[in-house]
């Protein structure tokens, strides 16, 4: 193992980062003051915001330790903390990891927990050298078990009064994932393959883009990007034999690529199935000598769904170009993106 310490990991929606002293106030605004989030957690609710500066005075003078590991999770839309999730223990000898995680009342049930513990379980898996993650819960807090097993940990049972949290002595149900298996997910979910076969670009656009009508509901508009994928460089994300997603790119100059179109099945989002597909067209273009690419959207602010495409563009490395507000009407103003690939 190679122990790495708490280095900041982007996702689509968050930015997993060391703590800071100006933290302090939404820390304990957002989660630390509030009983329902310490329900069922090991240390108390916090009284005041100086008890927040206390602790955050103790995790921010471990920031450089290399085998310390304590994230603030910040949400890219507010800029601000809104949990954290940790390693409250390593072991070199077995190489594992056991990581705890909160996130304020007002974020729940909306993904971002198992995003962060997702994010950080390939964190030590792939920059670490774990070899296991592990994690547990008290059985009378069920959600926080669904969020092990969407992030593809396996419950190994029950440890009867085997813990102590705000509530008392407790049962703790422990779930965890070793490095071979989260591989094996990853092997199977997120195979990239470039497709040459005009008919299978096209059966497979059209598998992936009727699935999606909150973003292809037009029936003309889908059948035209249909269309076009089919002349188009393309790569596919596969689970097993069956396409998940797809990205085109087509040539807009000599030195510049448009990723065209891009869709991944809605069950198949925030598992880094689009950073792939992004990964491996990129590679493509640099390998045909293109400089640039670009892409558009619908600028930020206009529809939440489009917000979230923006933001995944950003997260990649895309940066703002310009705006046209009149190629797809007043109401859809159109976002260009570009990066320099040479």
């Amino acid at each position: 193992m190679e122990h790495k310490g708490t280095k900041v990991i982007e996702t689509e929606r968050l930015i997993l980062r060391p703590f800071r002293m100006e933290d302090a106030e939404p820390v304990f605004r957002n989660w630390a003051s509030d009983p329902r989030v310490t329900k069922f957690l090991t240390w108390p609710t916090h009284e005041s915001v100086e008890t927040t500066e206390k602790v955050l005075k103790d995790w921010v003078e471990k920031n450089n330790d290399p085998i310390n590991y304590q994230w603030a999770i910040e949400l890219k839309e507010i800029h601000e903390p809104v949990g954290s999730i940790s390693a409250v223990k390593t072991d070199d000898r077995t190489q594992s990891a056991t990581v705890g995680y909160c996130v304020g009342y007002a974020w729940w049930g909306k993904g971002i927990t198992a995003e962060a513990l997702k994010a950080v379980i390939a964190f030590f898996f792939e920059e670490v050298g774990m070899n296991c993650v592990n994690a547990c819960h008290d059985p009378r807090n069920p959600n926080s078990g669904r969020v092990m097993r969407k992030s593809g940990m396996t419950c190994e049972g029950t440890w009867r009064a085997g813990g102590v949290n705000n509530q008392g002595i407790c049962d703790e149900c422990w779930h965890s994932i070793l490095r071979e298996e989260y591989q094996a997910v990853r092997d199977r979910e997120g195979s990239v393959k470039q497709i040459t076969d005009r008919e299978e670009r096209r059966s497979t656009s059209r598998r992936i883009l009727e699935a999606l009508p909150d973003w292809f509901g037009i029936p003309e508009a889908r059948e035209e990007y249909i269309r076009d994928s089919a002349e188009q460089l393309f790569f596919a994300a596969f689970d097993g034999e069956c396409p998940v997603g797809f990205l085109c790119l087509k040539e807009t100059g000599k030195d510049t690529a448009e990723l065209a179109v891009m869709g991944v099945l809605k069950e198949y989002h925030r598992r880094g199935i689009g950073r792939k597909l992004f990964s491996a067209a990129k590679g493509c273009a640099v390998l045909k000598g293109y400089r640039f690419l670009q892409v558009k959207t619908v600028q930020m602010g206009r529809y939440d769904i489009y917000d979230n495409t923006n933001r995944f563009y950003q997260s990649l490395g895309f940066r703002e170009f310009e705006v046209i507000p009149s190629l797809w009407g007043e109401e859809n103003p159109c976002q260009i993106y570009v990066m320099n690939i040479g």
